[in-house]
């Protein structure tokens, strides 16, 4: 074993993403990805466990967290992409570029559900942006609910549940509660009563099967979700991706599992909700999460431990995040990472006027709040003159939707410019977008006196 392999396995022991990136990036200028390619496999294939260890120092050299659960490819296999296209040089651009492509071709390698529209727009990928919107437009427009009507009435749920505003709207009305593919028209109503509640025509959306090609046409919808046949990272990766949203049922034994997955695929890139986990006084894995979240090496949650530690109620809380804290701040357990992750300066900047031409698509064909409240978060975020100016722009929209949604975009804005738009918005001649607007005014502004 050469010394950059012992290396780069001392600085993934050690939680080292500095150490890592500057070994990841020597061996590219070298030449040498390819024998890192080699070991890597060698000791994956004698893991006798596998984690997310090695994925979380890859993604994190490339700029690529803030689309690490999207990429549905193997970190070795990404190192591979450049080893194979002669990258010496500017990975993060080549990335940017190939993952770009893959989202434009709709690639299964690139899973648009699995992105944060809010998070991305802060970073290098923003530039993913309009495409993601159109996407999650379109399979929404064109999801259908197949149902029977004789003898009893069924309906199958799999391609709404499969779009990201589907499953949004259904799980946010009904309490991240899940549902079988096929449900009876008591069940159906309810999540009826969601899609009606997002101004959706329910008529449109449906799609008869007749009585003979029912069983058939549920069986191939069963086994098309069941179809994953990869070993290795991406089994682990999927898990994990499940676990997120487990560890929030209201089943105790899928908040235990979800829990055991996340803690045993060792990525940093859980601790966002092993955090809010955390802070929810009402969550059985209170205690356990802040145990865990001691063993993270973590800066970001070292941080969230102080503050939970000094002024949480519950005072067994208390002690664990003092525990916790001892633990994270010990020589042999924290290793202070730096979440500011190493970005190309070459990357192409988002396009504004791309998101206010999805932005009007959508207000014309009445989409759902939730679709229009990403849109303009998207657009907040970037801040800037444009922006600022096509948020103000549309509190004049005759939509209440929209302009709520302005006021709740608002709050990725600095305060100067959110003060603008707030201070419109109470002028508003909706008593719910002035309620609104009384809120951000209480919340982010609680001292201040307003002419």
């Amino acid at each position: 074993m050469t010394d950059l392999e012992l290396d780069i396995q001392k600085a993934i022991a050690e939680r080292n993403y500095s150490a890592s990136a500057n070994l990841l990036d020597h061996a590219l200028h070298e030449g040498r990805l390819l024998e890192l390619i080699k070991k890597l496999e060698e000791i994956e294939h004698n893991a006798s466990l596998l984690t997310l260890e090695f994925r979380d120092h890859i993604f994190y050299y490339l700029g690529m967290w803030d689309i690490y659960f999207a990429v549905q490819l193997p970190s070795i296999n990404v190192l591979q992409l450049l080893h194979e296209n002669d990258i010496e040089k500017d990975a993060q651009v080549f990335m940017i570029d190939h993952i770009r492509g893959l989202l434009e071709r709709g690639d299964s390698k690139f899973d648009q559900y699995c992105v944060n529209v809010e998070t991305i727009s802060r970073g290098q990928y923003a530039i993913l942006v309009p495409s993601v919107l159109d996407q999650r437009t379109t399979e929404f427009e064109n999801c259908k609910i197949q149902y029977r009507k004789d003898p009893t009435p069924l309906y199958c749920t799999a391609d709404l549940l499969k779009t990201y505003y589907g499953k949004k709207i259904v799980s946010a009305t009904h309490n991240r509660r899940t549902f079988d593919i096929v449900v009876d028209h008591e069940l159906f109503r309810t999540i009826e009563e969601s899609l009606l509640s997002a101004g959706l025509d329910i008529e449109s959306m449906l799609e008869e099967i007749d009585y003979d090609s029912w069983e058939d046409f549920v069986s191939t919808k069963k086994n098309s979700i069941l179809q994953y046949s990869e070993s290795g990272e991406l089994v682990i990766l999927r898990r994990v991706i499940s676990a997120r949203s487990n560890i929030y049922a209201n089943n105790f034994r899928q908040q235990i599992a979800a829990l055991n997955a996340i803690v045993l695929a060792k990525t940093q890139l859980c601790n966002d909700v092993l955090m809010a986990v955390g802070s929810d006084d009402s969550h059985q894995l209170r205690r356990r999460v802040l145990k865990h979240l001691g063993e993270s090496g973590d800066s970001v949650v070292m941080e969230f431990l102080a503050g939970v530690m000094k002024n949480d109620a519950d005072e067994s809380v208390r002690k664990e995040a003092a525990r916790a804290y001892s633990m994270l701040t010990s020589s042999n357990q924290f290793s202070n990472i730096d979440h500011t992750m190493p970005s190309s300066k070459k990357t192409p900047p988002l396009v504004i006027t791309e998101i206010n031409r999805i932005l009007n698509d959508l207000i014309t064909k009445g989409m759902p709040s939730t679709m229009i409240d990403d849109t303009l978060a998207a657009i907040a975020i970037q801040g800037g003159s444009d922006a600022i100016d096509i948020l103000t722009r549309l509190l004049a929209k005759p939509q209440v939707i929209v302009r709520m949604s302005v006021v709740k975009a608002s709050r990725s804005l600095d305060n100067e410019s959110a003060a603008s738009i707030v201070r419109a918005a109470l002028e508003d001649d909706s008593l719910d977008v002035v309620a609104l607007a009384e809120n951000e005014l209480d919340t982010r502004w609680p001292d201040a006196v307003w002419d």
